[in-house]
């Protein structure tokens, strides 16, 4: 394991920021800036925004814009920031593209598109046509859309994309990280976790990080995996790594983001709003009570 390693843009603790909704629908910035700050202040190593957390594909495309443009505009530069792009149409996620493009986003992410069963050559050609030339893009396997990369896909994608850095990883697929290391030929290529649960399994095969859903109420919770890990101290990031499964198992009491939303509350930033059905919004009494008591005994509020 390499020790004392040197960080570059993205490695570490990233955090996935929510959306938030006033009581006619629309769109409120302020709880995001808010959690912005609270982030920077935490020390966190960046910001992603446009994600399955975000709730992007709830959004319409101008809404995705005003997204990109909120989140870089509260970062101002303290932190590298990127904007996912989840789209199934070609011509629409070349737009958000072109748009975080000159916004001036740190860097670009781009998914597979849903719906549609794709072989891997017609996957092959969305990515080929969508991915922005001579500018910092990342890949994001997710695989919820029915449509998942396999390492030999990705591989091919980021070989021949020389701007593709890196590769934010969310089928929690130990055997295929393993299989796409081997197949990718770009020495400082970035292996991004996409779920808290693999963290430190991502960055001992060569990983350099996680887009946290924990540490956007609990940045020093992740912080500390991967402090720990860049520092060498192995025994610290694993000690870190189960504490941290402690608390996503317990945010995972209510359904969906929810208990992470709870968790935003009692920490007096509250994310309101949904535009999802309420039975995919609702926590009860009990789990609420179960949360808090967990979160107290663990001295996180």
């Amino acid at each position: 394991m390499k020790k004392n390693m040197e960080k570059k843009k993205f490695d570490g603790s990233i955090s996935e920021i929510m959306v938030a909704y006033k009581p006619d629908g629309s769109l409120d910035f302020q709880p995001v800036r808010r959690m912005v700050e609270y982030q920077i202040k935490n020390q966190i190593d960046g910001l992603f925004m446009g994600g399955l957390s975000t709730q992007t594909y709830l959004l319409s495309i101008e809404e995705k814009r005003q997204v990109g443009e909120e989140l870089l505009t509260a970062a101002a530069g303290r932190v590298p920031v990127m904007m996912n792009v989840m789209e199934d149409s070609i011509r629409d996620a070349k737009e958000l593209v072109t748009a975080y493009m000159d916004m001036g986003m740190d860097a670009v992410c781009i998914s597979q598109p849903s719906v549609f069963p794709y072989t891997e050559q017609a996957l092959y050609e969305f990515f080929d046509e969508v991915i922005p030339k001579e500018y910092p893009t990342y890949l994001y396997n997710v695989p919820q859309t029915g449509n998942t990369l396999s390492p030999r896909l990705t591989a091919r994608i980021a070989n021949d994309h020389p701007n593709v850095l890196g590769y934010k990883d969310s089928t929690q697929n130990i055997s295929g990280l393993q299989e796409l290391i081997s197949l990718v030929k770009k020495e400082d290529f970035q292996y991004i976790s996409g779920s808290d649960a693999m963290t430190l399994p991502m960055m001992a095969l060569g990983g350099v990080g996680v887009i946290s859903a924990v540490s956007v109420p609990f940045p020093k919770v992740v912080l500390d995996i991967t402090e720990a890990f860049f520092k060498g101290d192995m025994e610290g990031a694993l000690k870190a790594h189960r504490f941290c499964m402690k608390v996503r198992k317990l945010l995972k009491k209510a359904t969906d983001m929810n208990g992470y939303y709870y968790a935003c509350e009692l920490l007096e930033m509250p994310f309101p709003g949904r535009r999802l059905p309420r039975h995919m919004t609702t926590i009860t009494e009990e789990q609420k009570a179960v949360i808090k008591a967990g979160l107290l005994e663990m001295g996180l509020i």
